[in-house]
């Protein structure tokens, strides 16, 4: 199998032996695929600087099984997102998310487009929580993990505004008593409203729908720990 100038990110690399390297690679035709380097990570290759997380690339590749090699790379005509910062850990955060929820040679062409757009929103520094919170909901969605966000899971009539619910994981929303203690979280209506309207204003929407995404990203997650939220432990971090 021969593959040419596929447009792709790399999601994550990890050395190999002296000076090659194996990539975990996003494309929009083929999904997440491994790709292994040859050499690429010598002083003498001409590849080395091109193999960058975050910046928009053409790979060619060939081969069968589980690791093909890697032919050819250049840069895409896009400029790179401009990413550091609180920026840059959240993108590092959303690359770790997909290699955990995409399956291998599963083709998710409108993922990996989210994905892109996804990377140049956040270079909108004071809109990065929205940006995650909206990445997060859209990628569950696109997997077919969508969220119930419009109607009490128990009773079946819409959500309202006034109320509170407890989310209840692959179930959604039950209406939730004033003063009743509850083991998963709890939002006001109006937050969950917000949230499927895309229009997240208030630091009480944010606060509430950020620990909804938690608690439902790690049930589809099970076991799997997101090393990438060690880099929000300072305080100045903390948007995951």
């Amino acid at each position: 199998m021969r593959v040419e100038t596929e447009i792709a990110y790399i999601l994550h690399k990890r050395p190999f032996r002296d000076t090659s390297q194996i990539l975990d690679v996003f494309s929009r035709e083929h999904g997440r695929i491994s790709l292994m380097s040859r050499g690429s990570r010598s002083a003498k290759s001409r590849s080395k600087g091109l193999l960058q997380i975050f910046r928009p690339l053409l790979i060619s590749w060939q081969g069968r099984g589980e690791m093909p090699f890697l032919n050819n790379v250049e840069m895409a005509d896009i400029k790179a997102p401009a990413l550091s910062g609180k920026a840059q850990m959240s993108a590092i955060y959303i690359n770790e998310l997909l290699v955990y929820l995409l399956h291998k040679n599963d083709v998710h062409a409108e993922v990996f487009d989210q994905y892109h757009a996804c990377l140049y929103a956040l270079t909108e520094v004071g809109n990065i929580e929205t940006v995650l919170r909206l990445f997060e909901k859209e990628l569950l969605q696109r997997l077919g993990f969508g969220m119930n966000l419009v109607t009490d899971a128990d009773s079946g009539e819409p959500i309202r505004a006034e109320c509170r619910y407890a989310y209840h994981f692959e179930h959604g929303p039950v209406l939730c008593e004033k003063h009743q203690q509850a083991n998963n979280p709890v939002l006001s209506g109006s937050s969950l409203m917000a949230f499927d309207q895309n229009e997240i204003i208030s630091e009480q929407q944010r606060s509430e729908i950020k620990q909804l995404m938690r608690y439902v990203l790690a049930g589809h997650l099970g076991h799997k720990k997101l090393k990438s939220r060690e880099l929000f432990r300072k305080p100045f971090n903390r948007q995951v």
